[in-house]
């Protein structure tokens, strides 16, 4: 039961991040939000056809799920947005601390591989190691301007957060501690959903920037 309030959580956070984002595309006709909502919904679908799937195909074998995809598919647009927000001098930055990204990503990566699907965790280790790469490197930016950009700073905060949460809910998930709050899996996947949600209004004061 926790699991299902938890999971119907996030796809309405899902839902309600789409919609707030497309608006805002359509008013402004700006990338950085449509690729936000590109990632609310392909993060939505994913998470709607788990749940269907949970509950009516209860006694299928292991397979690379649909959902899979869907997860993949936003981590994708989340990367892109990532850059639709660098400036061009940003992206020429060169600085030995965004590959701390790759000191924390492939352990992990190795390690959720040992234990699950390889070429879905190998896929969204790469995605995660690039966009965590992505938002150091903004951060070491803003670091070495006159005056930092406090928006884009934000945004790139709650990307490392976003991340650092998703990572250690993943970590949570193995083994499985039960469908109870016992289960810290269940408190870092309510903290996955606030930092989502979290990511609406860093893009718009990143966008306002």
């Amino acid at each position: 039961m926790v699991e299902f309030i938890d999971n119907l959580t996030q796809l309405l956070a899902a839902l309600s991040g789409s919609v707030l984002s497309g608006v805002f595309y359509l008013r402004s006709r700006r990338l950085p939000y449509f690729l936000l909502c590109c990632f609310y919904a392909c993060f939505g679908f994913g998470l709607l056809y788990w749940l269907l799937y949970a509950l009516l195909v209860t006694d299928a074998p292991p397979m690379f799920y649909v959902s899979d995809i869907g997860w993949i598919s936003c981590f994708l647009f989340l990367l892109l947005l990532q850059n639709s927000l660098a400036d061009k001098e940003e992206q020429n930055l060169r600085s030995w601390t965004p590959w701390l990204a790759l000191a924390v990503e492939i352990p992990l990566t190795a390690y959720f591989i040992r234990i699950g699907d390889p070429l879905y965790n190998l896929i969204v280790g790469a995605l995660m190691a690039a966009m965590l790469w992505l938002a150091i490197r903004g951060l070491v930016w803003q670091s070495k301007q006159p005056r930092p950009n406090p928006g884009k700073r934000f945004f790139h905060l709650v990307m490392i957060g976003y991340i650092a949460l998703e990572n250690c809910l993943w970590l949570s998930s193995y083994p499985w501690a039960g469908d109870t709050l016992a289960n810290p899996y269940f408190w870092f996947d309510f903290a996955v959903t606030a930092s989502m949600l979290a990511l609406f209004p860093a893009v718009r004061k990143a966008v306002r920037a």
